[in-house]
């Protein structure tokens, strides 16, 4: 985890900028935190897969994030990490593996294989692009106490981390608001997820905060209370506000308060947009809305 304290920009203040005025030899002022859009997010973004990237640079994004860069090929993900490291980019997460529903903690040689090409592919993807944290799935919740499930799921949980480690990556796991492959998640909360990470104790094993799902499962009022209570484990964050899953303002999550914490946390690391845009088919005005709605809990 990058905990480094955050660069603040010299400029005074926090300017809106029209969308229309970033152009091929122009840049709007950098975000201070980095918010990472994905690919088809931006409304009014051109076809081309760095194209959208360059895009999102010049419109003040110094991050990005694919959860499914992993199947898209070596030649785009080389030209992702080429124009990420031109650019002073931060690449976020990706997903290394969705889990599949797989009771961790009975898994059968099938399933254990699944896991481990995913795992493998993820170590191949991280030797193009460089990423460390990658969104991690770990199965589904059966019938016996949480607790206990967990600790039957060590060995599996271990058998991963021994594939990734060595690599670098960090299986930043997610707690789910809604079924995974028809089942219940295992993780469910970021306590949950903070469990899980203790009880495993490797480096290559942490909690991805997306503060979305956390609202969904009603601790919005909540938020930073428990997120001080699991923030060592904590190595990547995503945002979307609740309900609605779109951007900042749209429900009732105050994300700004979140991204002031994150700055007394000193955390650098990107900020994952993992959500909808309200106004993705409104043109400028859509984009202009998206902007303005980052720029406002960026200030």
């Amino acid at each position: 985890m990058n905990r480094r304290t955050f660069t603040k920009l010299t400029l005074a203040g926090t300017v809106l900028f029209p969308a229309c005025k970033a152009s091929a030899n122009e840049t709007v002022e950098a975000f201070t935190a980095k918010f990472a859009p994905t690919i088809n997010q931006l409304p009014t973004a051109p076809k081309g897969y760095i194209d959208q990237l360059k895009f999102a640079y010049d419109h003040g994004f110094r991050a990005w994030e694919d959860n499914w860069l992993k199947g898209k090929g070596k030649k785009i993900q080389e030209d992702v990490a080429e124009f990420c490291r031109d650019k002073g980019m931060t690449l976020g997460v990706s997903v290394i593996s969705v889990g599949y529903g797989i009771d961790f903690s009975n898994p059968s040689k099938d399933e254990l294989a699944k896991l481990t090409t995913d795992l493998q592919k993820g170590v191949e993807l991280a030797k193009i692009t460089g990423q460390t944290n990658m969104t991690f799935l770990p199965g589904s919740r059966n019938k016996m106490p949480l607790e206990e499930q967990m600790d039957k799921s060590l060995d599996t949980m271990n058998h991963c981390c021994d594939i990734v480690e060595d690599s670098g990556i960090i299986l930043a796991m997610e707690p789910l608001s809604h079924p995974i492959m028809k089942k219940p998640p295992l993780l469910r909360s970021f306590e949950d997820g903070y469990m899980l990470s203790k009880k495993v104790n490797r480096k290559s094993c942490k909690l991805l905060a997306d503060f979305y799902h956390e609202g969904q499962i009603g601790n919005g009022d909540k938020f930073i209370e428990i997120a001080e209570k699991v923030w060592d484990q904590v190595s990547y964050v995503q945002f979307g506000d609740s309900p609605g899953r779109k951007e900042p303002g749209t429900g009732k999550l105050d994300l700004g308060a979140v991204t002031k914490w994150l700055r007394t946390k000193n955390y650098t690391g990107p900020i994952g947009m993992e959500h909808g845009v309200k106004g993705k088919n409104d043109g400028i005005q859509g984009l202009n809305n998206l902007l303005n709605a980052y720029r406002k809990i960026d200030a």
